[in-house]
């Protein structure tokens, strides 16, 4: 007679330590890069290109501290329309006070969470929470909003440029870096147009993927979920526009920062450094782009002739943070089903 235990006795050894080993594995590599954001803002520190000091500044000018968590929460309020309006085209409803609780608990986890993806992958789970039926289309949609305001941060230093001429003939990098936003700029709207123009080549793709994925029907309802955006361009342009002026929050936001700590170099020029310094922050080298952020803001702003930017940036996440305890309390009150059908 066959054991209670006898389905356990064919698996292999091998499989009981592989779960743990990659949790252990993932712990590790963000540690690593955790200590690699500490040791840049370190460096910042003893290069005498950051000064702690001045954060101080934070918790005394209570209006400027204020004023710019409006500005952060300003941020959120038109990321949270966006997402509503990109659910859409999928048949899918989501209200703006549940986007709002998503972005909230998803900015909660991505400040306090030190991992790649924090924020996303907490924004995933609770809007794909009872929707078992349509978690490919959810999945597809929270990914393509983060391309849209990806896309848009690139876009905004090009829309500046125009302004800054003399500035950008004079310094090599800002011209380097402008080209490489505009080259990554085109390269998203051309894929993002062939995959919403070319869906028969789309659906055949993902057939020949599907034989390699374990969900088999995922891919073609992935492809399916991209192709449900083309002629939809007025909620590609109302996401779009909302992106836009989602980064414009950010950008006075972080001159409130300078305003506290470096008054001298409040200048417009910051229009077209801040968004490039945004995107080096989003690049998940370290969690949150801790100190490479930093490192990158205090190069752009010294080659724009400005001062400030490592602790601009620094004042931001702490905002940002504050702002971000408001997820945490929608977190332990509890999160509703978000999406419905």
């Amino acid at each position: 007679m066959a054991s209670a235990d006898a389905p356990n006795e064919n698996k292999a050894p091998s499989e009981e330590f592989t779960a743990p080993r990659r949790r252990s594995h993932r712990v590790i590599w963000t540690l690593i890069r955790l200590a690699v954001g500490i040791a840049l803002l370190v460096y910042l520190a003893k290069s005498r290109l950051i000064d702690f000091g001045e954060l101080t500044k934070l918790f005394t000018a209570w209006p400027i501290t204020l004023a710019a968590l409006a500005l952060i929460f300003l941020d959120i309020f038109f990321m949270s329309g966006r997402l509503c309006w990109l659910f859409r085209p999928q048949g899918l409803h989501l209200s703006l006070i549940r986007s709002l609780d998503l972005n909230l608990v998803s900015s909660f986890f991505a400040t306090f969470l030190p991992g790649a993806a924090g924020g996303d992958l907490a924004k995933l789970f609770y809007a794909a929470k009872e929707n078992k039926g349509r978690r490919a289309e959810i999945v597809t949609t929270i990914a393509f909003d983060r391309i849209v305001g990806l896309f848009s941060i690139l876009l905004l230093p090009l829309l500046f440029a125009p302004l800054f001429i003399p500035l950008i003939r004079g310094v090599k990098t800002l011209q380097i870096l402008l080209a490489i936003s505009a080259a990554l700029a085109l390269a998203m709207l051309a894929a993002f147009l062939l995959c919403l123009y070319s869906q028969p080549r789309m659906i055949r793709l993902a057939r020949w993927l599907s034989r390699f994925l374990p969900g088999q029907q995922l891919p073609e309802r992935v492809a399916a979920s991209i192709g449900a955006y083309r002629g939809q361009w007025r909620i590609l342009l109302l996401a779009l526009g909302a992106s836009l002026v989602s980064n414009l929050t950010l950008i006075a936001a972080t001159a409130l920062a300078i305003l506290l700590i470096s008054p001298a170099s409040l200048s417009l020029k910051m229009c077209l450094v801040i968004p490039m310094g945004d995107v080096a922050n989003s690049l998940p080298l370290t969690p949150g782009g801790l100190g490479v952020g930093e490192t990158a803001f205090s190069a752009l702003f010294h080659v724009a002739g400005l001062a400030g930017g490592a602790e601009a940036l620094l004042c931001w996440r702490i905002w940002r943070a504050m702002l971000g305890l408001v997820g945490l309390a929608i977190y332990l009150r509890g999160m509703r089903r978000a999406v419905y059908s």
